[in-house]
């Protein structure tokens, strides 16, 4: 399986907007299919908290999302894959199944708040941390209602223990 494309590249001659854009994700036929994680049939959960923790990321800036990456491989997580829309974090959430996710609260086509909620319940549970440029743009109520762990405004990130808020083990 190919990760999610870093940013929106049309499939046809059509021009395609980032906001409609789906990717294209290649899966085997569902006999042959693995799971993303060898933990995932377990009752239990893996419990060696040294393993890799997988992490989509969410946001419309591909600036934000290297850096994110860069700093997210360097305590240890996984980056599967990344959006930059609700659609195609969606998409990407399903294909990938991801232990967590990092959402921006401002997306393009929708609001990263919505998208929390609908990753959260998600029958793998993946844990979700929001984040914004600006520190103001969910309340405790939003974080607590969304089902996400944490609000952290994106200056806040390098100095927040991205280990405890995005890894539950």
């Amino acid at each position: 399986m190919r990760p999610i494309p870093t940013s929106p590249r049309p499939t046809s001659n059509r021009q395609e907007s980032a906001h409609t854009y789906q990717p294209e994700i290649d899966l085997p036929p569902a006999g042959e299919r693995g799971k993303a994680s060898p933990t995932r049939g377990s009752e239990r959960g893996c419990d060696d908290r040294f393993v890799m923790s997988s992490v989509l990321v969410i946001d419309d800036d591909d600036a934000f999302r290297d850096l994110v990456r860069r700093m997210l491989g360097a305590v240890g997580f996984v980056v599967v894959g990344e959006a930059d829309t609700v659609a195609t974090g969606i998409a990407a959430a399903h294909a990938l199944r991801p232990d967590a996710a990092l959402v921006d609260v401002g997306l393009p086509d929708g609001d990263g708040i919505a998208l929390a909620r609908e990753l959260s319940s998600l029958p793998w549970c993946p844990h979700v941390v929001l984040t914004s440029t600006d520190p103001d743009a969910a309340s405790a109520d939003d974080v607590r209602r969304s089902g996400a762990h944490a609000f952290v405004a994106k200056d806040q990130l390098p100095n927040a223990h991205l280990r405890r808020l995005l890894n539950w083990r």
